[in-house]
């Protein structure tokens, strides 16, 4: 049971995102280019638009790092790669490990968040996605410490504030849910002990964030 749910979320995540890029990309645009002698080094990144005569970059590569993560002293680091002006897939990754008491405190986990993001209006500033969850954790803040895995989904949404050409703040939700799998311990004598197991099911906001995004190419 439990590694079908593992299964469903990715496949659901992976159907929905497959979804809303087909539905958005039938759309038509109504955007007309016209052509102009580029160098051959910039053919696949500049494009142009109308009459404008401004270039317009097909890519783009950003790395973000989730201030709020790392003012709980865990680092944080991320990497999007904007397919087009409208069109992002992130992927961010947070780890932290902490003990004290001689280590019979423990705080500790690690989490992966890959997200599918479609960016509004005509600057792009404003944002909604698809994300998925995973990782694993390991709390001890009490007589009773808790060890094992979670996983999710759900739907985000940001905006995006522009510091200079390069670097952005980046305002994001998330909404969904959570599952998580664990065993129950204590610790007697320098010795963890098993208490039992346990699971927990969580609806609601799942993903906080305020990112330093830097604009690499």
């Amino acid at each position: 049971m439990k590694m079908s749910k593992r299964i469903l979320f990715p496949i659901l995540f992976l159907w929905l995102s497959s979804a809303v890029f087909t539905a958005f990309a039938q759309q038509k645009t109504g955007m007309v280019y016209t052509s102009r002698s580029v160098p051959q080094e910039d053919m696949s990144s500049v494009s142009w638009k109308g009459d404008d005569r401004k270039p317009i970059r097909l890519s783009e590569l950003y790395l973000r790092a989730n201030l709020l993560r790392w003012a709980t002293l865990t680092p944080d680091l991320g990497v999007e790669w904007r397919v087009n002006p409208s069109w992002g897939i992130s992927v961010n990754g947070s780890w932290t490990s902490w003990s004290w008491n001689d280590k019979d405190k423990r705080y500790a986990f690690w989490e992966v968040m890959p997200e599918l993001r479609y960016y509004l209006g005509k600057e792009r500033r404003g944002y909604l996605g698809a994300m998925f969850k995973t990782g694993q954790f390991n709390y001890k803040l009490s007589a009773t410490g808790k060890q094992g895995n979670l996983f999710g989904g759900g739907v985000t949404g940001g905006y995006l504030f522009r510091l200079n050409g390069a670097l952005s703040l980046d305002f994001s939700m998330g909404v969904g849910c959570l599952h998580a799998d664990y065993d129950k311990y204590a610790v007697t004598g320098g010795v963890r002990v098993r208490r039992g197991s346990g699971n927990k099911n969580y609806w609601g906001v799942s993903h906080l964030g305020v990112s330093l995004v830097w604009n690499v190419f």
